[in-house]
């Protein structure tokens, strides 16, 4: 990873300003620490695979930017706007996203675990922000269990549900409605599950999670993990 200064840096982006026909300026695995970068333009920049630690971005342009997997850590992003920007599985963990704009951004997988998300504009073209699941009322989902079983579950109305930046969900509780192989050819009374053995589904029976972390954005926490169709529960694992 190239570490890069601030000089370098505004000297690469002049350069890609003054020119023609180039769609991305390239500047994948760099390096920045403790930078004052406030109020910069990184439009149409590719930071793939970059890291940054404690850097001030704030009020700074990274419209139709690409993020994929880039790492912020502590870094001070608010009243930014990423308008279109690739965020997909980029770590925003701890960082301050606070009154940023993201119309049209995409979020998928991307890291927002105890980030400041105050007053962010997110609208109907932002993906992957919004819960991926209903919200309120009973619906279905599904889950892949050991010996290639599938299950259908049944979350009622009451239940707690949540889904973080990818299609996985999550809820505290739900009915086993139906047990079938991935070929739906053969029904079964019982399923294992495969993260804990002696979590079993029965059919027709209510299954409990242990605890339910209210934090959607901890995707991999405490709760019953399912699908909102029997498709992308086939392709987990």
């Amino acid at each position: 990873m190239k570490k890069m200064t601030k000089k370098e840096l505004k000297s690469l982006l002049d350069d890609f300003r003054n020119k023609e026909g180039e769609a991305y300026l390239d500047l994948t695995y760099i390096s920045m620490r403790t930078k004052k970068l406030e109020g910069m333009d990184f439009s149409r920049v590719d930071f793939s695979n970059s890291d940054f630690k404690n850097v001030n971005f704030r009020s700074c342009k990274f419209d139709n930017a690409k993020l994929q997997h880039t790492k912020f850590e502590n870094c001070d992003l608010s009243g930014s706007s990423f308008a279109y920007a690739d965020l997909f599985a980029a770590d925003l963990r701890t960082c301050n996203l606070s009154g940023s704009n993201f119309d049209g951004a995409d979020f998928f997988a991307a890291l927002l675990w105890e980030a400041k998300l105050d007053n962010l504009l997110v609208t109907d073209r932002t993906k992957f922000f919004r819960n991926y699941c209903p919200e309120e009322g009973y619906i279905f989902g599904y889950k892949k269990c050991f010996n290639e079983r599938m299950v259908q579950l049944l979350i009622p109305k009451d239940a707690k549900r949540c889904s973080s930046t990818t299609n996985a969900c999550r809820c505290d509780k739900a009915r086993v409605v139906a047990i079938t192989d991935v070929n739906k050819k053969e029904s079964y009374k019982e399923a294992m599950s495969f993260v804990d053995p002696n979590f079993i589904y029965r059919l027709g029976e209510m299954v409990y999670a242990d605890s339910y972390n209210e934090d959607r954005w901890h995707d991999s926490s405490h709760g019953i993990h399912f699908w909102m169709t029997f498709e992308e529960a086939l392709g987990y694992m």
